[in-house]
């Protein structure tokens, strides 16, 4: 599916936004055909006669027996070729995992994402790539945040102080290897190639969540 044509089947039982997007979608040169179902039953219906190559899927549902993650699941069953793009209002990193590791899904996107990200996320999807907004992905990564372990809170603080991975460990009373072992799980969780950037990347966080940091807010030198 490069550069050839799309179509698409949006799964969304709030039939004005289904309708809105349905709009926007069908000014974007790489869509060919799209279609609104707004429950699970009527979605197989449409399937079994037409060609779909992605679904848009609602992940909350309020008026079918089914949610969006059993209706991912249950579509990537029967038809395993399908795209499946994920849109949320409330992303949760939990969801996240389960969404891409039980359910197949290529894409997790905002519900207020913007028209340009949406195009580049079916432009991604279409190619065979998984995507997930911006939005989200700083959503998860606040969560992150949100489970140091003591330890790694305390790593973190010593840390933002200027400290050497000696010096924090002298301050912890454990050796080296150990600061070492913590920060190199905080590089992998956080992506950070250093401690530099894990520094920046908290402090992005910080600032973001004054109110919700308290519990971990470290004491920082003066630049």
């Amino acid at each position: 599916m490069n550069s050839e044509k799309v179509n698409i089947l949006i799964i969304e039982d709030h039939l004005g936004f289904a309708q809105g997007l349905e709009l926007l979608l069908t000014q974007h040169s790489l869509v060919s055909n799209t279609a609104i179902c707004t429950n699970y039953s009527g979605a197989l219906d449409y399937l079994r006669n037409h060609v779909v190559h992605i679904v848009i899927l609602d992940l909350n549902f309020e008026t079918d027996k089914y949610d969006g993650f059993i209706i991912a699941k249950k579509l990537k069953q029967l038809y395993p070729n399908i795209k499946i793009m994920v849109l949320t209002q409330h992303a949760r990193k939990i969801h996240h995992k389960r969404l891409f590791t039980e359910c197949g899904v290529n894409a997790y996107l905002d519900k207020k994402l913007g028209i340009k990200e949406t195009y580049r996320a079916i432009d991604q999807v279409a190619q065979g790539n998984k995507y997930i907004d911006e939005n989200i992905e700083k959503i998860l990564e606040i969560e992150e945040w949100m489970t140091l372990s003591e330890r790694e809170k305390e790593v973190m603080k010593f840390l933002c102080q200027g400290l050497t991975q000696k010096e924090i460990a002298q301050k912890m009373f454990i050796v080296p290897k150990t600061v070492e072992a913590h920060l190199k799980n905080m590089f992998t969780r956080f992506n950070a190639k250093n401690s530099a950037e894990l520094i920046a990347k908290y402090l992005n966080y910080k600032n973001a969540n004054r109110d919700n940091v308290s519990s971990i807010t470290p004491p920082f030198k003066k630049l």
